[in-house]
């Protein structure tokens, strides 16, 4: 079987980062990534995809990048499945993220 996505986009959000109770950091961001096509009314729409970065990839995410930093991504899509206490089921798709480029021609925040 064969799981991998590779994504280009702006970073919606500021990165955040905790730490699981191991230690190990953990970051989320919020990729903005444009349609290839656009809609009946001439615009193109935007994919947000929450994404989960790991050790030293949220580190380096968070101290380089800002909201509107340009982004490409590869990691593996993910699928979780969570249970509200009134039983309602809820499946979140996010991207576990293994290798990030920077694509912006000057990368480093300001």
């Amino acid at each position: 079987m064969f799981n991998e996505i590779i994504l280009i986009g702006r970073l919606a959000n500021k990165p955040s980062i905790r730490e699981t109770s191991q230690g190990v950091k953990v970051g989320t961001i919020v990729l903005d990534v444009e349609r290839p096509y656009r809609n009946n009314l001439g615009i193109k729409d935007h994919d947000y995809i929450h994404c989960i970065l790991w050790r030293g990839i949220s580190e380096q995410v968070r101290d380089c990048c800002d909201v509107g930093s340009f982004l490409g991504i590869k990691g593996r899509l993910q699928s979780k499945t969570f249970e509200s206490s009134d039983h309602q089921s809820t499946t979140v798709l996010e991207v576990k993220v293994e290798h990030v480029e920077f694509l912006d021609k000057y990368f480093v925040k300001k």
